[in-house]
């Protein structure tokens, strides 16, 4: 039987339960999935209709950003260092600003960046979700996409908790396809009432989709909900909204009860390192989680949030941080660092039968990179050159479901300058309505 791809000569980094490594090794590749992996010598019993010589170079999975906003790449840069910046300068420029046409374009260019950066896949929670869902469908890219549902009129929805309809059309819409997963996305505890959290999760269970919320991230909501319920992770247990099928971002503002509880319920955690530290709020306890047997995968949260959506970046900064929380240099090691980017967020979404590890029968979800690069040689610790040393520019290619969608660096599947001038277009739209809020916020 012939495949349809044999990558060979690299060292690879499986992230299976050994962690194993072939070094060098070589992945086939056949109907979208991992159809033979082991040592390069073995690779002549595949034949294939293409082969690629990648001595130099290392293999690995690709990686998983569990927590973003990509249509919010429109705004990258705006309104920065301003206090509660989220109320008095995002939600104003997203109700002025956000339609079906910004969030396609928006969306496209920020997936360009993420997939040249070797993400294979991503969670999202916005409006217009069904247009990310376009532009992932455009680009090749896996992803689990949340309709966010809000307590006040959105972009998308002309009444407050109108998002929850428009969620259930998109669920309808897209349930079953083979790389967008759709589902709900309630903004916070704080920004959608008791209710309709309630009749979200109802609805998710039902529907057999997950639900994606911002929890414990803020020190406001950490205070109302200290006052009311003790936490706000005690608030939602009480209300019956805590189970495998939420995965929480951010998980900040948290104590151990809190923990105990999030491992008792099986809820999955969305890790931001570099939003949180960017927003000066505290580091989460990310090691404390693991250490409970939680679900733990790592998000770079949106283009306006964290501003670089690379999830190398956030990958090296994980361990450095949770080693400052700790005290303890080993507290955080480079293979749990990378295994949190790869199969941990896999884990987290729910995917980790078909992604975030290098095994036979997987999906061909696989990042190639140049380790001979000046920033990584010399090579003596595979796991510590992946977390600390690369970066965006040694990513050659990357393929989701066995089909290449950058190659040698330069998107396949869209035209990179067709898409520059997109968000061009978006900017230019934008740049006055951002200049006026800049200024109505200055002090």
């Amino acid at each position: 039987m012939t495949c349809d791809l044999v990558i060979e000569g690299c060292a690879i980094l499986t992230l299976d339960s050994g962690y194993r490594i072939f070094d060098p090794g070589f992945v086939a590749v056949g109907s979208g999935r991992i159809v033979g992996l082991g040592l390069a010598g073995e690779s002549l019993a595949y034949p294939a209709a293409r082969r690629i010589d990648a001595r130099g170079r290392l293999l690995m999975p690709g990686f998983v950003n569990v927590h973003t906003h990509v249509p919010m790449a429109a705004f990258r840069g705006a309104g920065e260092d301003i206090d509660d910046r989220l109320s008095r300068f995002i939600f104003p420029l997203e109700k002025s600003l956000v339609d079906r046409q910004l969030v396609f374009e928006s969306s496209r260019y920020c997936l360009a960046e993420m997939a040249r950066s070797g993400t294979t896949c991503f969670a999202d929670m916005y409006y217009f979700e069904d247009e990310v869902a376009r532009a992932a469908k455009q680009l090749g890219m896996r992803c689990l996409l949340g309709e966010t549902v809000v307590g006040f009129p959105a972009p998308d929805a002309v009444e407050a908790h109108g998002g929850q309809d428009y969620a259930r059309r998109f669920i309808e819409e897209w349930q079953g396809d083979a790389l967008v997963q759709p589902c709900f996305a309630p903004h916070a505890p704080y920004s959608v009432d008791e209710a309709h959290l309630k009749a979200i999760w109802s609805e998710a269970e039902r529907l057999g989709v997950k639900v994606l919320m911002h929890l414990a991230e803020t020190e406001k909501e950490a205070a109302a909900f200290r006052a009311s319920h003790g936490s706000s992770v005690r608030y939602l247990e009480s209300i019956g909204c805590l189970g495998s099928g939420l995965v929480a971002a951010h998980m900040i503002y948290v104590d151990d009860q809190d923990i105990e509880i999030l491992s008792r319920r099986g809820v999955a955690i969305a890790h931001c390192p570099a939003s949180n530290a960017k927003s000066g709020r505290p580091i989460a306890p990310a090691y404390k989680y693991r250490a409970a047997g939680l679900r733990l995968g790592l998000g770079t949260d949106g283009p306006i949030s964290g501003n670089g959506m690379d999830m190398m970046g956030v990958t090296g900064l994980y361990p450095k941080l949770q080693k400052v929380l700790s005290g303890r240099r080993g507290e955080v090691g480079a293979r749990e660092a990378l295994r949190a980017a790869t199969l941990g967020g896999a884990e987290a979404l729910g995917l980790a039968d078909k992604i975030g590890s290098i095994e036979i029968g997987k999906r061909a979800d696989l990042v190639l990179a140049d380790a001979g690069d000046f920033n990584v040689q010399p090579v003596y610790d595979w796991y510590a050159t992946a977390v600390y040393a690369l970066r965006p520019h040694n990513v050659r290619t990357v393929l989701v479901d066995g089909r290449i969608i950058v190659e040698e660096g330069r998107l396949t599947t869209l035209d990179e300058d067709e898409c520059k001038a997109g968000m061009r277009a978006i900017a230019e739209r934008c740049r006055g309505e951002i200049a006026r809020l800049s200024k109505e916020q200055s002090p």
